[in-house]
This record gives structure tokens, C-alpha cells and sequence, in this order.
């Protein structure tokens, strides 16, 4: 790379910093409009390009959103993270995560987000988990249908508990592997394992509307061992 594209990719990545330095700290807010470029290459003392660059950047990965036209400019997003959850899940499952690297992972990283959201739930949260739980057993009740929806719906609503976001980033992005490993399971299997994450999950609630941390880490170790292990025999079972 030339020099001058060196020094302009630099000069790029600052503004960059900046910005985002300023929405975390609260001093730019959702619909807040930014400089215009003319007059934010003036104060960096750079060319336009460098801030363009600096702008197309942040809209690609949802932080800015560039209008165009009279009243158009460069306004800063609401936080979403969806982008965020759906690339590491990608990453993740383009990157061929093995089980037992699931499983690491899961011990790792789940239980102490279960003492956490003990720790943190508040009111509102126990009534989601509630719903969630009903809606379970809706679904036990008929014993048919796929794995994914309220098992990885409990454990996300789980981490929402936490309010810390890079927590939630990581449960929704397991929650996807592990949705995708237990689809491996048999009908007859799947039924048993939906009925036994439900009885998993009424104790982790009754953990987590205590406010017990101790209990809600254990049941949750418990929980995510015993999951892992019945994927674990159904692969066994057909080779993989």
C-alpha cells in the first residue's frame, strides 16, 4: 500500500475512534447528526476522502446511517446488536466448532451467566422467564416439532437477565450451536430431551426469581453437562 493510502487509512481509523469513543460515553446519542464532512476534515486536518472513508465505515457495521439530499448527513444509529449475533454465530458455524469445543465453551461461559442473572434479574425479567417456561411446556405437551425455539429462548432470556452485552452476544451466539447440534437428535430422543431441559429450566427460574447465585451456577452446570452429553451419545451413535 502506497504511503498516502497508509496515511489516509490511518487518519480514517482515528475518526473512527472518536466517534465511537463519543457514543460510548454518551456525548453522541441515537439521531444525533455529525459534522459534515467538509467541516470534519478541517478539524482532524485531513482530506474529505479520509472522512468519507471514516463515515461508510461505521454505516457499514450499523453505527451511522448516511442520508443523502438537502437534509441528509451522517446520523448515529440506535444500538442493534442483531448484526453483532448473526456474524459470530456465522463465524462460529462456518468455523466447524466441534462438541467438545461446544462443551467447553458452554461450561465456561454459561453458568456464571446464570449466577449473574440471579443476582441481577429484576421483576420483569422473572415474568419473561415465566412465559417462556409456560410456552415449554406447550410445546413438551406435544412432543413433536423442533428443538430450537423456547429451549434457546429460556437460555437467551437468561443472559438478557445479566444487562451486560457481551454476555448476551455470546449465550444467543451458543444458543444458535446448540440449537443446530441437538437437531441430530431422533424423534423419540428429542421429545425425552425437550421434557428434561423443561424440568431443568423450572429449577433454574426457581434459582434465579431467589435471587440464588450459587444455585442458579449449579443447576445451569448441571443442565448444560447433561444436554451435551445426550448430543454427545446420538453422535456416537451415528458415526460422527
Amino acid at each position: 500500500m502506497p504511503a498516502a493510502a497508509r496515511g489516509q487509512a490511518r487518519v480514517s481509523e482515528a475518526i473512527v475512534h472518536r466517534i465511537k469513543k463519543q457514543i460510548t460515553e454518551g456525548r453522541l446519542l441515537a439521531g444525533h447528526k455529525l459534522p459534515a464532512e467538509r467541516e470534519m476534515a478541517r478539524q482532524f486536518k485531513t482530506s474529505r476522502v479520509s472522512v468519507r472513508e471514516a463515515y461508510r465505515s461505521l454505516e457499514e457495521v450499523g453505527v451511522l446511517r448516511i442520508r443523502r439530499g438537502a437534509d441528509g448527513g451522517a446520523f448515529v444509529l440506535q444500538l442493534d446488536h442483531q448484526p453483532v449475533l448473526r456474524s459470530l454465530a456465522l463465524v462460529l458455524g462456518l468455523g466447524r466448532t466441534s462438541h467438545r469445543e461446544l462443551t467447553e465453551a458452554r461450561m465456561l461461559i454459561e453458568p456464571p451467566i446464570a449466577r449473574l442473572a440471579a443476582l441481577r434479574a429484576r421483576r420483569e425479567d422473572i415474568v419473561r422467564l415465566q412465559g417462556v417456561i409456560a410456552q415449554e411446556k406447550i410445546e413438551a405437551a406435544r412432543r413433536t416439532g423442533p428443538f430450537r425455539p423456547t429451549a434457546s429462548r429460556f437460555h437467551r432470556t437468561v443472559a438478557d437477565c445479566t444487562r451486560n452485552l457481551p454476555l448476551i452476544v455470546l449465550m444467543n451466539a451458543l444458543a444458535d450451536l446448540t440449537a443446530d447440534a441437538a437437531a441430530v437428535l431422533d424423534v423419540s430422543t428429542r421429545a425425552r430431551h425437550r421434557l428434561k431441559n423443561t424440568l431443568f429450566h423450572e429449577q433454574l427460574f426457581e434459582a434465579i426469581r431467589s435471587h440464588d447465585g450459587d444455585a442458579a451456577y449449579a443447576i445451569m452446570a448441571k443442565h448444560v453437562g447433561d444436554i451435551q452429553r445426550r448430543v454427545r451419545h446420538s453422535l456416537a451413535r451415528r458415526g460422527q
